[in-house]
């Protein structure tokens, strides 16, 4: 009887395979204990993406086959029974680079209808950093939440969503339904860079009064909005929420 490749798709917010290698960020793909691909080898940065990474830009159909073919590859060689060597883990770092700048970086940002942003006027406030694309359920559904929060942190707090690997026209559908009350940026290659690689959205980063970075989640793992809700609590500092 030949050898068999076990197949699993585990809750990345309590993943026991995540756990084991150390692995902080997704997607990432094993087969059996060979890793196949990191975050980086997918990246978000849409056509501008630098990164380097094997299936850069995710959305060209050409990546895609090149993904499919290389894995189907590689299970035809763990189904016969080959030791092969799979990528190294390289994602604990201390800081990881993914994780973007400690402090806010201070950039000349403009909004969806090309309104500056100006970063002094984000001095004493938590900043909440939502990296995010239009095709993500996930951040759909954190961005009608962060309408709520905006308006129960008003004068405590801003945030920014910015869209990655999102055309504009897609970006303005988005937000007709969702009317945002807060900041809303296209993702430019510039723009990407100081917050960090996009190797999976939603990603989200928090910023406290002094602008020190105090919170970094990845993905959409089960208690994400109380983990959000928390962290914008603390960054905000003392006191109830405005009403």
């Amino acid at each position: 009887m030949g050898s068999r490749v076990k197949v699993s798709i585990e809750d990345y917010g309590h993943s026991p395979m995540a756990t084991r290698f150390g692995v902080r960020r997704y997607p990432v793909v094993f087969v059996d204990e060979v890793l196949f691909a990191r975050p980086k080898d997918f990246g978000f940065g849409g056509k501008d993406d630098t990164s380097g990474g094997v299936y850069v830009p995710w959305l060209d159909p050409e990546n895609q086959r090149r993904f499919k073919g290389d894995l189907r590859r590689l299970v035809e060689r763990r189904l016969a029974g080959e030791t092969v060597a799979g990528h190294a883990i390289d994602e604990v770092t201390t800081p990881d680079p993914a994780d973007g700048p400690t402090t806010l970086p201070a950039l000349a940002l403009k909004d969806l209808d090309g309104r500056p942003i100006d970063s002094a006027a984000l001095a004493g406030r938590a900043v909440v950093v939502e990296m995010w694309a239009t095709w993500c359920g996930p951040c759909r559904s954190t961005l009608s939440r962060l309408n709520d929060v905006q308006r129960r942190y008003a004068s405590r707090a801003t945030i920014l969503a910015v869209a990655v690997d999102s055309s504009e026209a897609d970006v303005r559908s988005m937000m007709k339904r969702i009317k945002p009350r807060y900041h809303v940026v296209l993702g430019s290659k510039d723009v990407i860079d100081a917050f960090g690689a996009v190797a999976a959205v939603p990603k989200l980063l928090v910023f406290d009064r002094n602008g020190r970075r105090s919170q970094v989640i990845y993905g959409a793992p089960p208690d994400l909005h109380d983990r959000l809700d928390a962290a914008i609590a603390a960054a905000a500092g003392s006191g109830r929420a405005d009403r």
